[in-house]
Order: C-alpha cells, then structure tokens, then sequence
C-alpha cells in the first residue's frame, strides 16, 4: 500500500461515518491533481480509504445528482482484482469515497525495491492488472490515470486501485487505459519505466504481441480489456472458462500475490542489515489468503531446524557419507535461479529464486510473498548435491528455518528439495538466470 503518515493539523479527523486515522501519499489523476486520500476506521473497526474528491464535484444541485448516479454504478464494480467501492456521500460540502484497504507493496515500490519481476510472476501482474481494468470498464467506468502506483500486490494477489467513480471522459478514457495497462507490464519487465517499443523484447514471448497492440498509437487501434484478458488466459484454456472471464483472470492473478510482514517482522527486518538488490524474491499462490496462513503453519510445525549431518549409534544402516564441509558455493551451481515449487499436504504452489555466488560462504533465498528472507549456508555436497541450512532473517513468524538439497540437472536447470518430515517434501525444478 502507499506510504501512510500521520494526519496534518489541518487535516480533518472524520469524514461521515469513518474516523481519519492516516495520510495516504497522494497518486496524481489524468488532469495531474492528486485528491486527498486517508486511511481511516469504520465503525465497527475496520480499515478503509477515503478519498475526498473536492467541492468543484457538487458545486450545484445537478452535480450532486450526477455524483449520487456516478456512486451507485460504481459500486456495482464486480470485485475482481479491483479495490472495491464500498461507500459514497457528501459530508457538508465534501464529496468522498470510501474504498476498500488492501494491504501490501504497491507495484512501483517492489519493482524499485528489487527489480524487474520474474516471468510466472509477470503474466500473474499482467492477467490481474486487466481483469481489474475489465471490471472497471464493464461498469461503465475508467480509472483515468493507471500505472504502477495504482497497483497493490495484495495477499490474494494484484489490486487495481485508486480508480474513484470516473465516468469516460476526454483523455479518461478504457483506451487510455490499456495504454497506462501496457506501459504498466513494461515497467514490471524491464524495471523501469518504459522508454519505447524496443523494451517489448524483455517481456515472455506470450505477452509480448498483446502488450504491443496496446501501444497503438491510435486510441480507436487498441483492444478492450476484456479481449486482452480473453486472449491472455487462451494459453491456459483454449475455450471460454466455466467459471467466467473476470473469475479465472482472478485466479490465475495469485501467482503475483504477497503476504504484508507482521508487525514483529518488520520490526527485526529495521534490525536486520539490509540485504543488497541481488537477494531475490519469491512470489506465489494458493487458493486463498487462508490456505496460504494453513499452509505456513503446517510446514513451520513439520519443518523444526534441523542440519544435514546425522550421526548415528550402535548397529543399523549407517548414513550415506558426504564429503567435507564446502569451502562455498560450488561454481558449477553458482548464480541466479528460479522456478515453481509444488507442496502437496496443504497443496500450495510458489515461485522460489534463490542467489548462490560462486565460492562465495552463503547464499541468499527470499519469499517476500510471506515477508520472509535470509541465507543459505552450505552443509556437504553428495554426489555433486549440495545441502544447504535456510537460516530466515526476516518473517521469521511465517517462514521456517530448514534444510534444502540443490542437484544438478542437465540442461542447466537445478532441482529443489525443502526437507519434509513425516511427508512428502516440497520439490521443484529451478532455472539458472543471467
């Protein structure tokens, strides 16, 4: 989410029925105003953001019609993948908007913060950011000035936000926005804003011919949304999806999800030094926000530290002997890679990208979809395995520390294992990456 300070002198301190309790860090509109925005508490305690749109909106008893209609359609905005309107009014002379709180980095903060997003994680960012955009238009709305500060990645994965109850009009337009939609994906590739066509070449194959016809620069030229999204899930159903277009573009969106850090995490990540760019990150997906917290907490229950010598006692099977302990990372696994990792008992399915630099004493894995990070330190090598200790450094309350084996296999690519307990073992199939 935007970064939230605390409220000015001046600021109000209720707006209807909702208590101002922060500052969001305004986000400009198409015209380049940036209306006031405050996290504030509902009633019963909730959190949401109000926005207040200024008085120029109902200057008279026609305008205050017209936003009262504008309101009621917005609020009809199917809530997939976009922040939901859940409330409009005007408090004295003030219009405002109370939308839905989602938690989390927004796209240009992850983006800045660790560089251009792996490709799993893209087309989920891709998918989602349109399937928002489609149930904006398909309420006869457009957000007006789409980008990567209006994008939050969310626990169930990418929010549209910021998009207020903006009818089409001049350069707000659905074509507009699948402009800003195309530059959007480009910045998430390239990490950056775009400076022309020639960053189409940073983006997977599957995305590039549809982000291209987003950048026509005749506005009547570009696809609707709900074309784009159509085509983009073609890859993955060759006819229409039963359970509808706007729920499967959703779904298909959690790969991209994150889990914001605990408050006691981000405490001891303040503590933590901080860890250079090239720790990488890991986003993911499950079925929902609360398969994703079961899953945490099974495996930190059947994953207790543990260290990759055995020692044994007396007579029975002796353990495999491994070699001494490596003075570093082996040059024949060093670099950067990543993939899918698959857990069977709770099913959950993440993007892992691990950092091992060659002979160097540690390497660096991070899950930021769980707020969780921290090293891999070399154990033995077997066979030309090599077991490391994940040790977390930050998000400890959601990751657990543990064992990994990384083997070799032929055409460079590198199989995963987080040592399981009692169960199947999380496994996958990692990628060496420049």
């Amino acid at each position: 989410m935007s970064n939230i300070t605390p409220l000015q002198a001046d600021d109000r301190r209720r707006v209807g029925h909702y208590r101002l309790t922060g500052r969001v860090d305004g986000r400009a509109e198409a015209d380049g105003t940036s209306p006031p925005m405050f996290l504030a508490k509902t009633a019963d305690g909730g959190t949401v953001i109000v926005t207040l749109l200024g008085k120029e909106r109902v200057a008279d008893a026609a305008a205050r019609d017209r936003f009262a209609a504008e309101a009621r359609v917005a609020r009809r905005v199917a809530p997939f993948c976009a922040a939901r309107i859940l409330d409009a009014g005007i408090d004295g002379d003030d219009p405002y908007v109370v939308t839905e709180y989602v938690p989390g980095p927004s796209l240009a903060e992850v983006v800045g913060n660790e560089g251009p997003l792996p490709g799993p994680v893209l087309e989920a960012l891709a998918i989602g950011t349109v399937t928002g955009l489609a149930a904006i238009h398909q309420a006869g709305l457009v957000h007006g000035a789409f980008g990567p500060d209006h994008v939050v990645l969310g626990p169930d994965g990418p929010r549209v936000t910021h998009f207020g109850v903006t009818p089409p009009y001049g350069p707000a337009t659905p074509a507009a926005d699948l402009l800003g939609w195309a530059h959007t994906v480009m910045f998430g590739a390239v990490g950056r804003p775009p400076v022309g066509p020639q960053d189409l070449a940073a983006l997977p194959e599957e995305l590039r011919a549809v982000v291209a016809a987003c950048l026509t620069p005749d506005p009547s030229g570009r696809p609707a949304a709900r074309a784009v999204l159509g085509q983009l899930l073609s890859r993955h159903y060759p006819s229409s999806p039963s359970s509808g277009l706007l729920a499967e573009g959703a779904k298909q969106a959690r790969a991209a999800a994150r889990i914001p850090a605990s408050p006691s995490s981000r405490r001891r990540s303040e503590r933590a030094p901080r860890h250079s760019r090239a720790v990488m990150w890991v986003a993911g997906c499950a079925a929902c926000l609360l398969a994703i917290a079961a899953a945490v907490v099974y495996i930190t229950r059947q994953h207790p530290s543990t260290t990759a010598a055995t020692t044994t006692t007396g007579s029975g099977p002796q353990p495999r002997r491994t070699t001494a302990l490596p003075a570093g990372v082996p040059a024949s696994l060093a670099g950067n890679w990543s993939g899918l990792v698959h857990q069977t008992s709770p099913v959950l399915t993440v993007t892992v990208q691990i950092s091992l630099p060659a002979g160097s004493p540690a390497g660096t894995i991070a899950y930021p979809q769980l707020g969780c990070s921290g090293s891999l330190t070399p154990v033995s090598v077997t066979s030309g395995k090599l077991t490391v200790d994940q040790t977390i450094q930050t998000g400890q309350d959601n990751c657990p520390n543990g064992v990994i084996t990384l083997a070799p296999l032929p055409a460079g690519r590198l199989a995963f294992t987080f040592r399981r307990h009692g169960g199947a073992s999380p496994a996958g199939v990692l990628t060496r990456h420049a």
